[in-house]
């Protein structure tokens, strides 16, 4: 029987409804599927997002599909792709899904109290503050009056905040147009904006369109506040069935530590599962920085991943989309992490 059936976001919270009618309950509250698993374990059933247009999504769905990782983790998963981070934290609240992954941009949701972060899963270079050759600036501090193209509540915003801080700037100081972010590319390209605060794959648009566009701060320059994407589990499941969140993990540590060693073909198999062109998704891998199971943990132990996730923190109190700072404990569960690498010994 092939465990993976993969729906759409719409159709999912139907499908999940019927699965908990007909399901019999596991030990930890997670509806189960009849037999067990190689290990000897009865079955969990996951609802598990993705975003189907990134490496960091696809790509870590596709390489635990073709090593049949959720048969190993004896997970009967259902598969739900979605276009970006938040709308999976709202089918988290909506009770049709159990995991998903955001990009570091959304990391206010679960700061908020929306969701439990299980496992950082990347640091991204790949937000830039880009202006045009025509716009004069040659430096942050030149942003002053100029019109920045910006979408609002992404990666995007958070590289413009933390360039304008580092110049002694304010949002104040430019003339912010909020923009969608494909818009932020087509007016950059026009002509109808000055400076552009933007994400890879839609920087890589305007160098290609602008190649002599100016960089004027990009990630590398503000280590001390890493952009974390990570995998989050909505607060009902990590309370109420953590050996099936922690399972997940399992299959987290074996596909994110075999990406590592095999990057191109992971990238394939990523663009043959979801139609994104290989370009694009090698673009992303290209931009960002992937971490061994082992560092995870050794971070998690350190208290390094606790300090990634509080810098965000502290930028999202900035830009306002959380009232005041909460410290990273209260919404990053690392033991579920520890116990996937238990099980896994």
């Amino acid at each position: 029987m092939n465990n993976i059936r993969k729906l759409t976001a719409v159709a999912g919270a139907t499908m999940v409804a019927a699965l908990i009618m007909t399901g019999c309950a596991s030990s930890d509250g997670a509806p189960q599927t009849e037999g067990d698993d190689a290990g000897g374990r009865e079955q969990v059933q996951l609802n598990v997002g993705y975003i189907d247009t990134s490496i960091n999504g696809v790509g870590l769905i596709a390489v635990a599909n073709d090593l049949d990782l959720w048969e190993k983790a004896g997970i009967d998963v259902n598969l739900q792709p979605f276009t970006n981070g938040p709308t999976q934290i709202q089918a988290m609240a909506a009770g049709s899904l159990d995991i998903g992954y955001i990009g570091g941009g959304a990391t206010w949701m679960p700061a908020s109290g929306q969701a439990t972060i299980i496992t950082p899963n990347e640091a991204t270079y790949g937000d830039f503050v880009i202006a045009s050759p025509d716009s004069g600036a040659e430096s942050v501090e030149d942003l002053e009056g100029l019109r920045v193209g910006v979408p609002e509540g992404g990666s995007g915003e958070m590289i413009l905040a933390l360039a304008l801080e580092e110049a002694g700037l304010t949002m104040d100081d430019v003339e912010r147009v909020p923009l969608d972010p494909p818009n932020v590319v087509s007016s950059f390209v026009a002509g109808q904006i000055d400076v552009a605060a933007i994400f890879s794959p839609l920087s890589d648009q305007i160098f290609e369109s602008v190649p002599d566009a100016v960089v004027l701060a990009n990630n590398k320059d503000f280590p001390e506040t890493e952009f974390v994407g990570a995998w989050v589990a909505s607060n009902q499941a990590a309370a109420d069935k953590p050996d099936a969140v922690s399972r997940f993990l399992e299959v987290w540590i074996e596909a994110n530590d075999w990406r590592l060693d095999n990057v191109e073909e992971a990238v394939q198999l990523a663009a043959d599962e979801s139609g994104a062109p290989v370009e694009q998704l090698q673009g992303q891998a290209d931009a960002l920085e992937w971490w061994t199971s082992d560092t995870i943990l050794e971070n998690n132990e350190s208290g390094k991943t606790n300090e990634q996730f509080d810098a965000l923190v502290d930028l999202f109190v900035e830009l306002g989309r959380i009232p005041e700072k909460v410290p990273s404990e209260e919404f990053v569960n690392l033991e579920l992490f520890e116990q996937a690498k238990d099980a896994r010994r």
